[in-house]
């Protein structure tokens, strides 16, 4: 079919999922690929709703029709280049890069591109070596975020004194483009322990970042988390049928960012019987049908909207849960969820071994999940406050994915419902939930290691004490640090941004 004949049906896309289809969704988008031509600019909408329906396969193919529209056009490689790195496939990734004009080889953007992958794979003398090239063409700051991520600082590294002197040149630059810059430079003077320096540094990009956009509401996150949990008790959830999907291959590691879970992922995953891991964020999407009906559903479809990270996909309320029962004629509701989700699981890993998924927030999904999964083992990472606060703080987030970040009295109140959420959940499911804390596995690792593969139901093997040698991707703020022997320098890091802690303690604590 020609492309001038073709439309998507991308009304019917959302209407499926406004009334939680999320099935239905992905039926229609599978049969406009296979009748639509191979080729369609409209095929990178289509590739952004499948990857938020959690269908990768259907994302990939419409990304890669849409690259093959102008082929050689930089901006229609990167879409596919970007959902093949989104998905970890990186040497895929690199070889659509590869197709590119050799002048666009020295473009910034391809550049950075290539050091963003050398990054992930934990090559950092490639990943500086190409960050300076894209730097000497052009200093734009997220060059040099990419290098301070690449190297450690030392006291009178010119790198130092030449980003100071580009600060003042993106003053009136984005907001975005400003805090990229501030917050390398903020580990740049936390490496060489001018934390005084550090503490504006981080600041300033932060308060730039929070200005630029929507100031989440703590307090009603809070009211909401109360409200979600008080509804799953041992009594209600006997109300909910027993799920056949079984699970056992799943692994989930939660916590809040920074709390030692990339960590507890790279031992996991150097196991000879896991085969990967990552922020799948596909929870919330294979619960779809048992979220609100209530609302703009549809609005999480907004293309412009398809790289944020929502704090959650909907409700999943237990009323919403037990709503979903009550309408589906399926004999085994939850199993069905539970097997959604394992399908999408073995699309990005394949069918074997055991899987990793760290996505962010589990906690509010925690209830139907373990439901849905009934063979599922968790860890749950737990570390001291002040500490993780900080290293929060310290983390360059990009727009709109976790805003409650640039503020230390937003931190503290999330850290107070994942406080409640982690004493709900842990209480309810003791024997499928480990706490793991951060102080104790990295002081006593082998110890905690025999926990962590015991709790999997894996035996030992000597690679997985020495997590840093692997050399699987990783994607996360983590990156650099799990490439490291485990060590306990970052315990009690807050303390020498004692005063700097100040606004986290009063917020915490008080």
């Amino acid at each position: 079919m020609a492309a001038a004949e073709f439309t998507p049906r991308i009304p019917e896309i959302l209407e499926a999922r406004r009334k939680l289809d999320r099935r239905g969704a992905a039926a229609i988008i599978r049969e406009d690929l296979h009748n639509g031509p191979r080729q369609g600019d409209y095929w990178q909408g289509i590739s952004q709703i499948a990857f938020q329906l959690g269908e990768m396969n259907l994302a990939l193919e419409a990304a890669k029709r849409y690259a093959a529209t102008a082929r050689l056009d930089m901006d229609h490689v990167f879409v596919y280049a970007y959902a093949l790195l989104r998905v970890g496939l990186l040497d895929e990734a690199l070889r659509e890069i590869d197709i590119l004009a050799s002048t666009d080889q020295v473009h910034p953007a391809v550049l950075h591109f290539r050091a963003v992958v050398a990054t992930q794979k934990g090559e950092f003398k490639e990943a500086e070596a190409i960050a300076r090239e894209a730097i000497a063409i052009s200093p734009a700051p997220v060059q040099w975020l990419t290098l301070s991520v690449s190297k450690k600082f030392t006291p009178g590294d010119p790198d130092i004194a030449q980003m100071e002197a580009v600060l003042p040149r993106v003053a009136r630059a984005p907001a975005d483009v400003k805090a990229q810059l501030l917050y390398a430079l903020g580990k740049a003077y936390d490496d060489i322990k001018a934390y005084d320096k550090a503490s504006w540094a981080y600041s300033s990009g932060a308060a730039i970042m929070r200005a630029a956009q929507p100031v989440p509401n703590a307090e009603e996150w809070n009211a909401f988390v109360a409200h979600l949990i008080s509804g799953y008790t041992p009594e209600t959830m006997a109300k909910l049928t027993p799920s056949k999907a079984g699970g056992e291959r799943m692994l989930f590691v939660t916590g809040f960012p920074r709390s030692g879970t990339t960590l507890v992922e790279q031992i996991l995953t150097s196991h000879s019987q896991v085969c990967g891991g990552a922020e799948l964020n596909m929870v919330p999407v294979a619960m779809i049908p048992a979220t609100s009906m209530d609302g703009e559903a549809s609005s999480m479809f907004d293309v412009a909207e398809q790289n944020k990270s929502y704090l959650t996909a909907g409700d999943f309320l237990y009323k919403d849960a037990i709503g979903y029962q009550n309408r589906t004629t399926s004999v085994d509701p939850w199993g069905d969820l539970g097997r959604d989700y394992l399908m999408m699981v073995e699309e990005r890993f394949g069918p074997d071994k055991k899987a990793i998924d760290k996505t962010l927030n589990l906690g509010s999904f925690m209830g139907l999940l373990l439901h849905s999964l009934p063979d599922a083992k968790v860890f749950w990472l737990r570390r001291k406050p002040e500490d993780c606060a900080l290293s929060i703080f310290r983390m360059y987030a990009q727009p709109g994915t976790v805003p409650w970040t640039y503020s230390f009295t937003d931190i503290a109140h999330f850290f107070r419902a994942e406080d409640q959420l982690y004493a709900h959940w842990s209480q309810m499911f003791p024997d499928r939930i480990l706490t793991v804390p951060y102080e104790a596995l990295v002081s006593d690792s082998e110890t905690w290691i025999r926990k962590i593969l015991a709790h999997a139901g894996l035996p030992e093997e000597p690679q997985v004490f020495e997590p840093h040698k692997s050399t699987r991707a990783v994607a996360t703020a983590s990156m650099a640090q799990v490439r490291q022997p485990i060590s306990t320098s970052r315990i009690g890091a807050s303390e020498s941004y004692k005063d700097f802690m100040d606004e986290f303690r009063r917020a915490y604590y008080d």
